[in-house]
């Protein structure tokens, strides 16, 4: 398999390490910004990308946003894993769908796709007589919160019991929780990978349901998987749940 890398940060360098372990050649780098050291060529127009299987895409919205807007002309299959700016994005996924298959997951863990089936089949269970809360936790470089798989949670919640809404601050709250509000709380600091708890607060009992990823490895294994998945497949959008 040949792919092309958006994004040469942290997560761009720890796909390149895995890729690298699994004989995958790496053809180019695209990125927005300049990049130093990079050992593969660097491309900054989406339309001019070389030939591959794939392309990986861990960087920041504006990227992914050129790399879907060039799609009828790259034709090359797209991993996406940016989260920020879902709304735009997933407009412009849905329209470079047309064009090539595309996958994309607030999470590239499978483990975490699996939590997301296990809420949507406890929240029928539990939501009559317990509250739900959803508290993230990551490194202190990440820039955006809540979090993509914290929102991404949620939305496994609502999917099933869609009363349910959001509440990112309760400092200016006077009045007692609603039945029917998820917290959402965001911690930052350190180098915490990432940590995801749900929980289900009932009478005189609690419920927890944890993810805590250890490296930032199993978010590449599962970008590589899926473009493994998704290159020889009819331009859609795929996700965990359809490939």
């Amino acid at each position: 398999m040949k792919i092309i890398i958006s994004g040469y940060g942290t997560m761009g360098k720890v796909v390149e390490s895995l890729a690298l372990e699994r004989n995958i050649e790496i053809v180019g780098v695209f990125s927005i910004i300049d990049v130093e050291n990079s050992p593969y060529p660097v491309f900054k127009d989406a339309e001019k990308l070389p030939k591959a299987d794939a392309i990986i895409d861990f960087s920041h919205p504006d990227a992914t946003e050129k790399l879907l807007k060039a799609a009828k002309v790259h034709k090359i299959p797209l991993v996406v894993a940016t989260t920020g700016a879902r709304d735009k994005l997933q407009t412009l996924m849905d329209e470079a769908s047309k064009e090539i298959p595309i996958f994309f997951s607030a999470n590239m863990s499978y483990g975490v796709h699996v939590l997301t089936e296990a809420l949507k089949f406890l929240t029928p269970l539990l939501s009559d007589s317990y509250d739900i809360e959803i508290l993230e936790r990551h490194h202190n470089k990440k820039i955006d919160a809540p979090s993509g798989t914290a929102i991404k949670l949620l939305e496994a919640i609502q999917s099933v019991s869609p009363e349910y809404f959001p509440i990112y601050d309760r400092s200016q709250e006077e009045h007692k929780r609603d039945k029917k509000e998820i917290g959402m709380s965001a911690m930052r600091g350190g180098t915490i990978v990432g940590e995801h708890e749900v929980m289900f607060a009932g009478t005189d009992e609690v419920i927890e349901i944890t993810h805590r990823a250890q490296s930032k490895k199993i978010f590449a294994d599962g970008a590589l998987k899926a473009a493994e998945k998704i290159m020889d497949k009819e331009p859609a959008f795929y996700t965990f749940t359809s490939l």
